[in-house]
């Protein structure tokens, strides 16, 4: 089965993706904060990682650089989640290698038509 990873410090959000996630054939992983999001993906291989940008310890922008260092997550989609549209934060996230951006709260479309670019497999 798909592996999905999803870094949130919020517990609500958290499980508001696993819930819109839990339509799909995946499995879905969660850390709550940047080093355990790295560690968690060197061990599980995800298939797609979304990380939030706003966390304790390393923002998910420093976590996706911390990544992209690794071969094996070259070509990882890497999702950033955030509630905020500052370009200072949006351009951190493009410089570190995240592939695209969802915005909080995160509509179940516009979670749907991400997988659906990043993992055509799982789209219905």
């Amino acid at each position: 089965m798909t592996s999905i990873l999803i870094a949130d410090d919020d517990f609500i959000s958290l499980e508001v993706l696993k819930a819109m996630l839990s339509q799909f054939p995946v499995t879905v992983h969660t850390a709550s904060n940047g080093p355990e999001a790295i560690a968690l993906a060197e061990n599980i291989q995800p298939a797609l990682i979304i990380l939030d940008y706003e966390m304790p310890a390393m923002t998910g922008a420093e976590a996706c650089q911390q990544l992209r260092l690794q071969p094996q997550f070259a070509d990882t989609p890497i999702i950033a989640l955030t509630g905020h549209q500052s370009p200072t934060e949006l351009n951190a996230c493009r410089v570190a290698g995240m592939n695209e951006t969802l915005y909080k709260p995160v509509s179940p479309e516009a979670l749907a038509a991400t997988l659906a670019s990043y993992l055509p497999q799982l789209a219905k």
